[in-house]
């Protein structure tokens, strides 16, 4: 440590390219594998350097320097500010032309004053260098001259005017335009100086590449013990609330460290993440009985404790703990250390739990995806239902999941998909879970729900016999639109950890997609369904085709064989009785070819009307006594109560209707029974009802009256038509806006009733 010697080395701010390019020669070796790169000196390397970004340039010793710089070179400059300028225990001004001064906590401690600043610096200190009693004049003080742009390293005494002491300490200054950075060491300390070196070395280089908070602590936890000479490390992490994680440990037995009922919340760790102050506790059988005693560090004979509280972006992440066999505090010098090793471990810890944050939601999206190629591939449903069940368990590391369908009512379960559970124990078990407990609590209201341990939960009822042991739980329901399809039951998280708060959004995100997957496989099954119904009718209805339009196609193909079997001279005689058969078998072709018109444009709603306002008294009279001759001797009787308002429909409809409807009465009327017409006002409209003696419809056959080719079994003995006639008139009065019913007692016949809307004032204009 001659006079006027030139810095070690220099950390430049140069574009990472550059930094690449610097010729490593070896790395410094680190306990645990962990490793380093070293910078080549000085002497051997050319120093020409660019202007400089002070925020982050500095000149130290070699490890100091090498374990930074590779940050830097690792494209980490801003890591490198927050280590330099924040978290390593080492003393710094930074300087502008235009006033500013920053100066870091451990320059504060180093020289026992707050806010050093150039000023108060001159009034209190008497400065000159290393061999010499002369002061230095103001102009020659280290912060003038790092004003001026100089680059420099000196040995200084500085004289303590209030207290006597005197300090040695190395200053170096990097300058450049309008801006410096001096570096203060106090030489008088030169082992601490080397065991600094040497840990931030291994902290810059472990800090950028730490994927998992172990991996951080197992590579700097041995270097920590050796550095403050301390008998067991830890790093303890903070996962919200109460909850405390053991990280990893050093000089901690491994049953010690791995015991799950190792109570953290009840130790001097908690302390120090509840206050964010260090807590140091120099005799542990000093405090009072049960008091931070959750780690039983006397057990292992460890009787000194200090815990380090480890803040990250204004979040409290960890605690960096230490443990000693021989009671005592900590010296200043290893409280100056071990606050910025906290400091580098609390960036590994949140870097490391911002890392699996990310993990966790590529896996969430990933599930997704799967989700979606699941919709894409169409599965059945129940085999979507147990893939989904299973993305579930494996996205919250869950080993037992099951998916509870609701049954139609939401009061219970119609179907249970299980994972995680044998095919043979699920059938010693037995039947469906009555949804009682925490299955049935859900049920009735359907929020998400975590437990930490199912049997000291009081809506518990405990396993039926066979039944597997399971201890946390969580529960999320699954709704499509605003009705809930069911609930997602997932029971002991991997490693015996309770479910998380970010376990219970993931799964929430994920019902919100299966909902999806499954609205699409439902609607897949009714297109299927409906398919096969389609197949089925136009089976049917080719079979209706065949069979009902073979009779009267027969009989109009022998009529005319017998006629063309009996001409005389390329002419036939025929007599007006064969030419009204021939008319009546045309007209039923004629009015079925109508009706399958009707059917397929009632179906694809493609059925127009010519509405108008139309006086259904009068309509109905004048359709009396049309048709009246062709109702054989059934006498008709219209009866009017009340004034009838006019109606707003198809005149062509109209008349469609009350011929389907009284051909239908005078079908299933014995002969001479009479038919009653009767018309009243209704509810904003008018009634029309058609009244028949006949025997009546069967209950069994009411619902399906209205059916496409349904016929009551009379019909079909009497093969009187396709069995369209009902189905046409209730798709008629659905299009005009009206409805019909049927009431038909035992014995008694059968009321059609029909409701027609009144047509309104600007209608009948």
């Amino acid at each position: 440590m001659g006079h006027g010697r030139e810095p070690v080395c220099a950390l430049r701010s140069s574009p990472p390219e550059r930094l690449h390019g610097a010729r490593l020669e070896h790395r410094l070796p680190l306990r645990q594998g962990t490793v380093g790169p070293r910078v080549k000196t000085p002497a051997e390397r050319d120093l020409a350097e660019p202007p400089l970004d002070l925020t982050s340039s500095i000149s130290m010793r070699p490890a100091l320097a090498a374990g930074v710089t590779s940050t830097v070179a690792r494209g980490r400059t801003k890591c490198f500010r927050m280590i330099v300028e924040s978290l390593l225990p080492w003393p710094v001004m930074r300087l502008t032309s235009t006033g500013g001064v920053q100066a870091s906590a451990s320059l504060s401690e180093l020289l026992e004053m707050e806010a050093p600043t150039p000023e108060r610096l001159s009034e209190r200190f008497e400065i000159s260098r290393l061999g010499s009693q002369a002061v230095l004049a103001e102009r020659e003080l280290p912060w003038r001259r790092a004003l001026r742009g100089e680059s420099f390293s000196d040995e200084e005494v500085w004289y303590d005017r209030p207290t006597g002491r005197s300090l040695l300490l190395l200053v170096r200054c990097r300058a450049s335009a309008g801006e410096a950075l001096l570096v203060f060491e106090n030489v008088a300390d030169q082992p601490f100086a080397i065991r600094l070196a040497d840990l931030v070395a291994s902290i810059g280089s472990a800090l950028p590449s730490a994927d998992e908070p172990s991996a951080l602590a197992h590579g700097l936890l041995d270097e920590v013990a050796a550095a403050v000479r301390a008998d067991a490390v830890f790093l303890v992490a903070h996962e919200g609330g109460e909850r405390l994680r053991l990280v990893a440990s050093v000089g901690l037995p491994e049953a010690f460290a791995q015991d799950d009922n190792l109570n953290l919340a009840a130790s001097v760790m908690a302390l120090a993440i509840e206050t964010g102050d260090i807590q140091e506790v120099a005799r542990i059988e000093d405090l009072p009985e049960g008091a931070f005693r959750g780690m039983h560090l006397l057990e292992l004979g460890l009787h000194a404790v200090a815990a380090f509280p480890l803040s990250a972006g204004g979040e409290r992440v960890g605690v960096l703990g230490l443990a000693r066999r021989k009671p005592g505090k900590l010296s200043r010098i290893e409280r100056r250390l071990l606050r910025g090793v906290a400091g580098a471990c609390a960036l590994g810890l949140r870097q490391a739990r911002l890392r699996d944050a990310e993990r966790r939601e590529a896996r969430r999206l990933r599930l997704l995806r799967d989700v979606a190629m699941d919709i894409e591939a169409a599965m059945p449903l129940r085999a979507l239902l147990r893939r989904l069940v299973e993305q579930a368990c494996e996205l919250t590391r869950a080993r037992y999941g099951a998916l509870g369908v609701l049954d139609a009512e939401g009061t219970g379960l119609s179907d249970f998909i299980h994972v995680g559970v044998a095919d043979k124990v699920a059938g010693d078990i037995g039947s469906l879970p009555h949804g009682r407990g925490l299955l049935g609590a859900l049920i009735r209201d359907p929020r998400p729900s975590r437990v930490a341990n199912i049997h000291a939960d009081p809506r518990s009822v405990g396993f039926p016999a066979h039944h597997p042991a399971m201890t946390s739980f969580l529960g999320v329901p699954l709704l499509i639109g605003q009705k809930v399809f069911g609930n997602f039951y997932l029971c002991d998280k991997d490693g015996g950890a309770e479910f998380a708060e970010e376990d219970e959004r993931m799964v929430r995100l994920f019902a919100a997609q299966s909902a999806l997957a499954i609205a699409y496989a439902q609607q897949v099954e009714r297109t299927q369904e409906a398919h096969r119904e389609m197949d089925r009718l136009r089976s049917e209805f080719a079979a209706v085709i065949a069979h009902d339009l073979r009779n009267p196609v027969a009989a109009m193909t022998l009529l005319l064989d017998g006629l063309l079997a009996k001409r005389e001279d390329g002419s036939v005689v025929v007599s007006v009785q064969q030419l009204q058969c021939l008319r009546r078998i045309g007209s039923r072709i004629s009015r079925m070819s109508q009706d399958l018109l009707d059917v397929s444009r009632i179906e694809l709603g493609r059925l127009s009307l010519e509405r108008q306002s139309v006086s259904l008294e009068e309509a109905t009279r004048a359709l009396l006594l049309e048709i009246e001759p062709t109702l054989g001797q059934h006498p008709v009787t219209l009866d009017v109560e009340g004034c009838v308002p006019e109606v707003f429909v198809d005149p062509a409809r109209l008349s469609q209707i009350l011929t389907n409807l009284l051909d239908n009465a005078a079908k299933y009327s014995g002969a001479g029974l009479p038919i009653r017409v009767t018309l009243r006002p209704e509810s904003g409209g008018a009634a029309l009802a058609v009244e028949d003696r006949g025997p009546g419809i069967a209950a069994s056959d009411l619902g399906r009256l209205f059916d496409r080719f349904f016929q009551a079994p009379r019909a079909r003995e009497k093969n009187t038509g396709l069995g369209l006639g009902l189905y046409i008139v209730k798709g008629l009065m659905e299009a005009h806006g009206g409805s019909i019913a049927v009431e038909s007692p035992p014995g008694q016949g059968s009321t059609f009733r029909l409701w027609f809307p009144a047509a309104q004032p600007a209608q009948a204009a």
